[in-house]
C-alpha cells in the first residue's frame, strides 16, 4: 500500500510528461469536471431518472470528487489529462446500481410506514408536553448528593409503601366505624384519631411529592414521575386535603353536610393507591415476590378499553332481540284482549306483561338471563304460558344459544387476548420476563457445569464429551438450546483464554453467546461486514489497476519498477480471488 501510495501520477500536456505526487485512487480536479460532463452528455441521452436518483447520484459524485482532488498548487493548467483515468465504467456503474436500491427502497411500503409513525402527533400531546418540560436552570441536588441517594434509595421506598398501607387501613376503619353507627342508628362520633393520623400521612404525601420534583429539578412532571402513577398519587393527596379540611370545618356533619359525604365518596382513590403503590415498593427481590400481583393490576387496567365496546356491542344485541320478542308480546295482548283491560299480577297475561311488556323490560329480561340475574327457564315459561308463542320462543330460544355459546366465549377470549397483549407491551413486565428467564437459564447452566467437572472448578474437553455420551445430559444441553453435534467447535469457542479448560464463568457466558440459532441481527452485522470488506477491496483493486497500467507505459523502464509491476499483478489476483469469495459468501448470507 505504501508502495502505491507513493508511486508517480503521470499526466500528458501537449505531447510532454509531467510527473505529480498522488495519494492512490486520487485524481485531478478538472479531470473529475471533465468526467462528469461526459456522464451528463451520456444521461441526457437516456431517460430521466426519478429526482431521489439524481440526487442520490450528486451527493455520491461530490463526494468522489472530493476524495480525489488534487492540490490547486500541483496542477497549473486546465488542459492536463490523466493517462489512465481512474473513476472506471465499473466504478460508475456500482454507484447508479446502488443509488436506485436506495431510490427503491426510500419509496417501499416500509419506508413510507416509518415516515407516517414519525409524523404522526402524539395522542395525548398535552400530557407528553407537560411531563417533559424542563426550566432553564441548574439542578437542585447533585447526582451525589446524599437528598438524591436518600430519595431514590430502597429503605425510602420501603417507608412510602408502609405509609400508604397505614394511609389505607385508616381509610377503611373510619369508614366502617361510620356507617356501622348510621346502620344501628347511633350517633356518629368524631372519631378524632382518625383526624390527625389523616392530618399526618397527608403532610408525608406531600413532603414526599415534593422532594421528588425537587429532586426531577429542572424537569418538572407531575403526570408520570419516576413510578408512571404521579397523577393518581396526585388526585388522592388533593382527595386527603379535602377531607382533613371537611373534618375541621364540619366535625359534626359527617353524613349530613354535603362538602364531607361528596368528598368521603372519593376515598376509593387512597385504597387503590395501595394496589397501585404495593407492586413497585421495595427493591428487586420484593417485587418479583409479588410479581403476579402486578401481572393482574396490568390485565385489568388494559380492559378498561374492551369493556367499553364489548358493552356496547352487547347493548345492540339485546336491543335487537328485545325489540322483536317486544313487538311479539304486544300483538299477542293486543289481539286476544281489549286494549284497556286490566290483568291480575298471576295470571299468564300478568306474568307476561310483567316480563316481556315493552322493549325496555325485553331488554332487562334478556340482560338477567345473560348475566345470570334470573333463571331463564322462568322467563321461557311467562313468555310461552299464555297461548301459543311460537315465534316468541324460537327467537328467545335463539337468544339463549348464540349467548351462552357464541358470545361470552368470544368476550372471553377478546379479554384475554388484550391482556396479554397490554403485558406484551409492558415495559417492567418484559424487562423483568427476560430477567427471570435468563436467569433461570444460567442456573440450569450451572447445574450442567457442576455435573461435567466433579466439583474441580474447571472442564476439559475430554470432560465434555464424556458427560455429553449420556442421553440424559444430551437432553439437559438440548434444554440449554446448545449444538451438541459440534463438540469441538463448541468447546473451541468457549474457550476464550485459550488455556484448554471452561471456567463456570465462561462456561455460562459461552452458553448465552451460543444458545439458540442465528437471528437476524447476526446476520445483518455479517452481511454488512462483507458488503465493507467487498467495497474496501473492490477500491483497492481500481486503485491498483491504475497504478499497474500508469507503471506499464512505454518509458525508460528500471528493473525496480519491473518487480514492482509483477508484485502488483500478483496482487492484483488474489484479491480479485478473494473478492470473489466474499460476494459468494454475501450472497449465501443473503
Amino acid at each position: 500500500v505504501q508502495l502505491l501510495i507513493s508511486s508517480p501520477l503521470r499526466l500528458t500536456h501537449s505531447g510532454k510528461t509531467v510527473a505529480v505526487n498522488a495519494a492512490m485512487g486520487t485524481n485531478s480536479e478538472n479531470a473529475v469536471e471533465e468526467e462528469e460532463e461526459e456522464e451528463e452528455e451520456q444521461d441526457a441521452q437516456q431517460p430521466s431518472e426519478p429526482s431521489e436518483l439524481a440526487k442520490e447520484l450528486t451527493v455520491r459524485i461530490q463526494s468522489i470528487a472530493e476524495r480525489r482532488e488534487i492540490s490547486n498548487t500541483a496542477i497549473h493548467t486546465s488542459k492536463y489529462r490523466p493517462v489512465t483515468p481512474f473513476v472506471h465504467k465499473s466504478s460508475v456503474d456500482r454507484m447508479k446500481l446502488a443509488a436506485q436500491r436506495a431510490s427503491a427502497y426510500s419509496i417501499s411500503k416500509v419506508d413510507k410506514c416509518v415516515l407516517d409513525v414519525l409524523s404522526e402527533p402524539p395522542r395525548n400531546q398535552l400530557v407528553e408536553q407537560l411531563s417533559k418540560f424542563r426550566f432553564n436552570a441548574s439542578p437542585l441536588f447533585a447526582e451525589d448528593s446524599k437528598v438524591r441517594k436518600i430519595a431514590t434509595s430502597k429503605l425510602y421506598s420501603i417507608m412510602r409503601g408502609i405509609a400508604v398501607m397505614i394511609d389505607t387501613a385508616s381509610v377503611i376503619a373510619e369508614t366502617t366505624a361510620s356507617t356501622d353507627a348510621v346502620a344501628h342508628r347511633q350517633v356518629v362520633p368524631r372519631f378524632e384519631m382518625f383526624w390527625y393520623i389523616a392530618l399526618f400521612m397527608c403532610s408525608f404525601f406531600i413532603l414526599d411529592m415534593v422532594l421528588a420534583l425537587a429532586v426531577e429539578f429542572p424537569r418538572f412532571d407531575l403526570f408520570v414521575g419516576r413510578t408512571g402513577q404521579r397523577s393518581f398519587n396526585l388526585f388522592a393527596i388533593v382527595q386527603q386535603t379535602l377531607v382533613i379540611i371537611g373534618m375541621f370545618n364540619f366535625p359534626d356533619g359527617r353524613f349530613t353536610s354535603t362538602f364531607r359525604s361528596v368528598v368521603h365518596r372519593f376515598s376509593f382513590l387512597r385504597v387503590l393507591r395501595a394496589l397501585v403503590t404495593l407492586p413497585r415498593m421495595g427493591g428487586k427481590r420484593l417485587q418479583q415476590s409479588i410479581g403476579e400481583l402486578y401481572i393482574m393490576i396490568r390485565a385489568l387496567a388494559g380492559t378498561l378499553q374492551p369493556l367499553i365496546w364489548c358493552t356496547l356491542m352487547c347493548i345492540f344485541i339485546l336491543t335487537v332481540f328485545g325489540i322483536f320478542l317486544a313487538e311479539s308480546t304486544a300483538t299477542l295482548i293486543s289481539r286476544l284482549n281489549p286494549p284497556t283491560e286490566v290483568f291480575p299480577e298471576e295470571s299468564p297475561q300478568g306474568l307476561l306483561l310483567s316480563d316481556w311488556g315493552g322493549t325496555k323490560r325485553c331488554v332487562y329480561s334478556l340482560l338477567m338471563t345473560m348475566l345470570g340475574g334470573a333463571d331463564w327457564g322462568d322467563l321461557f315459561s311467562s313468555l310461552t304460558g299464555y297461548e301459543n308463542a311460537t315465534d316468541s320462543a324460537i327467537c328467545f330460544f335463539v337468544f339463549i344459544c348464540f349467548t351462552f355459546i357464541a358470545l361470552l366465549n368470544t368476550v372471553t377470549a377478546v379479554f384475554i387476548q388484550c391482556a396479554f397483549m397490554r403485558l406484551d407491551k409492558d415495559r417492567v413486565f418484559a424487562v423483568q420476563r427476560e430477567v427471570q428467564e435468563k436467569q433461570e437459564y444460567l442456573l440450569a447452566a450451572k447445574a450442567a457445569f457442576e455435573n461435567m467437572s466433579d466439583g474441580e472448578g474447571k472442564i476439559t474437553q475430554q470432560d465434555m464429551v464424556l458427560y455429553l455420551q449420556d442421553p440424559e445430559a444430551r437432553a439437559a444441553f438440548q434444554r440449554l438450546r446448545l449444538d451438541t453435534d459440534q463438540v469441538g467447535k463448541l468447546f473451541l469457542l468457549m474457550d476464550t483464554d485459550t488455556s484448554d479448560g471452561i471456567t463456570l464463568q465462561e462456561f455460562m457466558t459461552g452458553c448465552l453467546r451460543l444458545r439458540g440459532a442465528a437471528s437476524c441481527v447476526h446476520l445483518e452485522f455479517l452481511h454488512q461486514d462483507l458488503k465493507f470488506a467487498i467495497q474496501a477491496l473492490t477500491e483497492m483493486m481500481v486503485g491498483v489497476q491504475a497504478q499497474t497500467e500508469i507503471l506499464t507505459t512505454p518509458r525508460s523502464e528500471s528493473q525496480s519498477s519491473m518487480k514492482q509491476v509483477q508484485q502488483l499483478g500478483i496482487l492484483q489476483r488474489r484479491m480479485r480471488v478473494l473478492s470473489g469469495q466474499l460476494r459468494e459468501l454475501d450472497i449465501t448470507v443473503q
